[in-house]
């Protein structure tokens, strides 16, 4: 088959949805192609269908990609308080459980590579790599000052094609489980979660990035116990998304190396 070909029945799956019950939530979603698997975690308010420029792609190389709407975002019902940085791991691995996935990449984008790091670090043998895509964690002074400003400045370096699927999702989150769910993601210690961790990891930054430091991204990828940064050209902080083949291909490379480490079978 074509690498069109395979794009195209990607694709097919990739638009539609499922539901699976993991712990206590009926977790909505998204689920394309074959081979060794990597869950796409989304950042803070959004959902899977965030991952419009990438699930379909990255399957159609050889993965079997998910996207999972973590409890309270997206279609998936969750608290209204919001989650904290352990409430989403524990997200991240009903949802891997009821999967019934072996290791696996986990790629998280700006406050759930937080999440990923905790739930890696949780459960290490369910995890092969960890891809950590604009990752929040600063301990600097005043981090909340430096991340809103940040996100303020990041508006006008984003494609405006992708408002219609920030403002669905955070329409749906609602402003008060938003601003808790960051909020409770500033007393997260990410540098001792990523001490925690077993797997190879990669750090993606993009190079037009306000709310995430070149040296904050090189520090984080130094905790891990195999970590490395790389930069993407002409990205901002949605690099998933405003350069996304730039960005699926740093992923692929990563991938093809993470799951030739990867030893055969898990322990959850």
């Amino acid at each position: 088959m074509t690498y069109g070909a395979r794009l195209g029945d990607a694709a097919a799956q990739w638009a539609g949805t499922h539901r699976v019950q993991a712990g206590p939530w009926w977790m909505r979603y998204r689920d394309a192609g074959e081979g060794p698997a990597l869950v796409l975690v989304h950042g803070l308010g959004c959902s899977a269908d965030y991952w419009v420029r990438n699930g379909a792609w990255l399957a159609a190389a050889g993965y079997r990609v998910l996207a999972p709407d973590l409890p309270g975002f997206g279609r998936t019902r969750g608290p209204r308080a919001g989650l904290s940085i352990p409430a989403q791991a524990r997200g991240i691995r009903k949802f891997s459980e009821a999967m019934d996935l072996g290791p696996a990449v986990y790629l998280g984008h700006s406050l759930s590579c937080q999440a990923v790091l905790e739930f890696a670090g949780n459960v290490p043998g369910r995890v092969a790599g960890v891809i950590l895509a604009a990752p929040t964690g600063d301990r600097r002074r005043k981090r909340l000052v430096h991340e809103a400003l940040g996100f303020m400045q990041d508006i006008p370096r984003e494609p405006l094609s992708l408002v219609p699927f920030i403002a669905d999702a955070y329409l749906r989150a609602g402003p008060v489980r938003w601003a808790r769910t960051w909020l409770a993601g500033k007393t997260h210690d990410a540098f001792r979660a990523a001490a925690r961790v077993r797997a190879p990891g990669l750090v993606l930054v993009g190079e037009r990035d306000p709310v995430v430091s070149n040296q904050f991204a090189t520090s984080i990828a130094r905790a891990l116990p195999d970590g490395r940064v790389e930069m993407i050209p002409d990205a901002a902080h949605a690099l998933i998304y405003n350069q996304s083949e730039r960005f699926n291909a740093a992923v692929l490379r990563f991938l093809a190396s993470a799951h030739r480490q990867a030893r055969p079978g898990f322990s959850p």
